[in-house]
């Protein structure tokens, strides 16, 4: 059974030693594009965020123990079409495969929605992180798009290897189009 997992504001005192480990870490940051970040970038990232309301981090942190591991950000936020990117990192790989990304993503849904009052969530993924799509699909995410061979990645002998972006969204249901 998954842990149970709830949200909360990021605070500075989460750039610990561990978190800023995931971002050295090549299993998480495979997919990502914030890699080596340091405490200073950081704290000024979290702050950023907080002072110009373009984006918002929560730490996912396990109910039964309070352990940080992984956050989410929602953001950037487009205020004048309700719009934003979801985008969530699960570092502490002790909790992969535990339905942890899938229940942070469900509860940063309810967050943008109620919160915040955004109409629509949106993320893109590579499609090589299968992971990634499943937990957002379970956390009730569609499929919108694919765009093939938008990614490329080094093979194991050398060669080249394609992927592509898939796109998922998830409106708020209260600003919903009709068709949907």
């Amino acid at each position: 059974m998954a842990a149970g997992v709830y949200l909360r504001d990021m605070v500075a005192a989460d750039v610990t030693d561990a978190y800023l480990g995931w971002f050295r870490d090549p299993a998480v940051t495979r997919f990502l594009e914030a890699r080596n970040i340091s405490r200073q970038d950081a704290l000024d990232y979290l702050e950023a965020g907080r002072r110009t309301r373009g984006y918002f981090q929560y730490a996912v942190c396990l109910s039964e123990t309070d352990r940080h591991v992984g956050s989410v950000k929602i953001g950037p936020v487009k205020w004048t079409h309700g719009t934003s990117d979801l985008v969530t990192v699960i570092g502490d790989r002790s909790v992969w495969g535990g339905g942890v990304a899938s229940q942070a993503i469900r509860q940063a849904i309810g967050i943008a929605f109620d919160r915040h009052g955004l109409r629509k969530l949106s993320a893109s993924i590579d499609s090589l992180n299968e992971a990634s799509v499943r937990a957002y699909v379970r956390a009730g995410f569609s499929v919108e798009a694919r765009l093939p061979g938008q990614f490329m990645h080094p093979g194991p002998g050398g060669e080249c290897i394609l992927s592509d972006k898939i796109y998922v969204g998830v409106f708020n249901k209260n600003y919903a189009p009709p068709s949907l």
